[in-house]
């Protein structure tokens, strides 16, 4: 790589699909900060480069002014592809004009808002005959050879579910191979390959499954059942004899935390104390944030600022999980009938903060406590064993009696 890059302004002209501008009409309608040189018209019959914008009559530049759409364009160098799923391209004769003369480049375009990306091989046209004596345009007409979009550039998936990188391409006719690469924390390997000259899946993981459909060139791959390790940059490339391109997609593993608050009921005496506990777990990514709450009976909300966390612990799919405590000193009558809450924030939950709560009831105010309560029902409920117990031993007596009374 070179230890300094030359960038330079660039302007990308898209007529709409099957048109073409005049380029010494085009030459007077560059904006002002075109740089000589720098602007292209882009022939893209597919209409693959508009990145999900509606084509129109009226040309797109890029690059013109600030806008969501970001465009990038370097020079590009046809060569023979290195990896052995696509080194049988190459025979073919069907090569699209990878040995012609003219100057090649690749843009790359990115539209979040639309949600899509793609990245195209341009061909520069070479001069008419009659025009070969002219000067020089200052701007360049190329020819779209090959182009790999992708409409979900940026993916985010509950753990379990299947998801579907999207990824599609628009050539000419020819033979073409696929690869599906996974990086993640700087590791990456091959995960899919499809091999065009002899047409079969050269690599394939488990629980990966490739949409070839050669009719609408779509390349799109399934994962099965995503878990943690799915996380990472997928690079979908397409290879054509002597060409290829490829896009990024970012996929991100996001799973919201089930949240539990222990104990379920709070009863404690006059200046006594208790703690809480809330269970957090099964969450990813790591980053959670937990706050304690008390609202007393006519008086407003406030923080809870005795409070502590356990360290994160990692189960073996890769979630995460962590308790969070509170303590409560020295509980006053007027605290009974508070309601003390645990709320917790993470990236599955959005916007939202999941909160568990529970009521404080001061023992010996407003009858019995729930504890009392439970307690005097255990002891109804012997006394009426017993009492049974006993009628029942009595009436057996007198009947005794009374049989021998009557001499039976």
């Amino acid at each position: 790589m070179p230890s300094k890059l030359n960038q330079r302004r660039a302007l990308l002209l898209l007529p709409p699909p099957g048109r073409r501008m005049d380029e010494a009409r085009l030459e007077s309608e560059l904006p002002a900060e075109g740089e000589p040189g720098m602007a292209f018209q882009v022939l893209d019959s597919s209409g693959t480069l508009w990145g999900g914008r509606n084509p129109s009559a009226t040309p797109l530049w890029l690059g013109a002014e600030p806008d969501a759409v970001s465009c990038e364009i370097n020079t590009y160098s046809p060569q023979e592809a290195h990896v052995s799923w696509a080194a049988g391209l190459a025979g073919k004769e069907s090569c699209p004009r990878a040995l012609e003369k003219g100057k090649w480049f690749i843009a790359s375009v990115q539209n979040p808002e639309a949600g899509y990306g793609v990245s195209s091989i341009l061909h520069e046209e070479e001069p008419l005959p009659w025009k070969q004596e002219a000067a020089t345009s200052i701007v360049t007409t190329t020819t779209a050879v090959l182009s790999v979009f992708t409409r979900t550039p940026h993916l985010q998936s509950r753990l379990g579910q299947d998801v579907v990188l999207d990824c599609g391409f628009s050539a000419p006719a020819a033979p073409f191979s696929v690869e599906w690469r996974h990086q993640h924390r700087g590791t990456g390997r091959v995960i899919l390959a499809y091999d065009g000259a002899a047409k079969r899946i050269s690599v394939a993981e488990e629980g990966v499954e490739l949409f070839l459909d050669p009719d609408s060139n779509n390349v799109s791959l399934c994962l099965r059942g995503i878990g943690v390790r799915h996380e990472g940059t997928y690079i979908c490339t397409v290879y054509l004899p002597h060409l290829h391109a490829q896009q990024a997609l970012e996929l991100k593993a996001v799973e919201p935390p089930r949240v539990s608050l222990r104990p379920t009921a709070l009863s404690v005496p006059p200046s006594g104390h208790a703690e809480l506990a809330c269970e957090i777990s099964g969450y990813y990514p790591l980053g959670v944030s937990v706050s304690w709450r008390r609202r007393s009976p006519g008086s407003p909300q406030e923080a809870l600022l005795d409070t502590w966390e356990s360290g994160h612990r990692q189960s073996p799919d890769g979630t995460f999980s962590l308790t969070s405590y509170a303590r409560l000193r020295a509980v006053q009558p007027q605290d009974h009938g508070a309601s003390l809450s645990c709320g917790v924030a993470h990236a599955g939950l959005g916007e939202k903060e999941l909160q568990k709560a529970v009521k404080l009831h001061v023992a010996g105010l407003s009858g019995p406590s729930w504890e009392d309560a439970v307690g005097l029902f255990l002891v109804a409920f012997a006394l009426y064993g017993i009492l049974q117990l006993f009628f029942r031993r009595e009436t057996g007596v007198n009947r005794d009696r009374w049989v021998h009374s009557r001499g039976l």
